[in-house]
């Protein structure tokens, strides 16, 4: 690469990141919902199972431009119950959250990431990587503190030979900083 391209990509860089610093903020929070295993997992659960425990998830993000943020999060998917046998699931998760402000104080929420989430069953244990995706909205109730509602959706992609799908409704509060 010629020393002027590398000067002009400097700059270009250094440009993107001084637009995304202007708008730079980071955040906080967490949420509490139910989860919704519609898939058994190592054949517990799923349409014939019971969904339950509280899920839980502790997040914190920057955002990089007034409409775009990087979350980083620990989630908890609750658990699910069959025929006597338990699955409970925890890990973690990175997503690119856009944001679209449609009236004063509300915003739509759209989401998109990577996970990875290590299940706990009476049979045996094992791990999965998998791709969530998410809606909600957020009000807005100071420039510091808002309340989101959300629903997320877990496609992993091997656990115990399977691919579970886990929803989950979420309410919370964001903190920023």
């Amino acid at each position: 690469m010629s020393s002027r391209s590398s000067i002009v990509l400097a700059v270009a860089a250094l440009s993107v990141a001084g637009i995304g610093s202007a708008h730079a903020q980071s955040y906080g929070g967490i949420d509490l919902g139910h989860p919704q295993y519609s898939s058994s997992v190592n054949g517990i659960g799923g349409g014939g199972g019971t969904n339950g425990g509280v899920g839980a998830k502790l997040y914190g993000g920057y955002s990089l431009t007034p409409n775009f943020a990087l979350e980083g999060s620990l989630f908890r998917l609750g658990n699910s119950r069959s025929n006597g046998a338990t699955v409970n699931t925890w890990g973690v998760g990175l997503d690119g959250v856009g944001s679209y402000t449609f009236a004063p104080q509300w915003s739509v929420l759209g989401r998109v990431g990577v996970a990875g989430a290590r299940f706990n069953t009476s049979a045996g244990n094992d791990s999965s990587p998998g791709v969530k995706i998410g809606a909600g909205l957020q009000y807005d109730l100071s420039r510091q503190v808002a309340l989101r509602v959300q629903y997320e959706r877990y496609h992993f992609v091997n656990a115990f030979d399977a691919r579970p799908n886990i929803g989950e409704y979420t309410a919370g509060v964001k903190i920023s900083f």
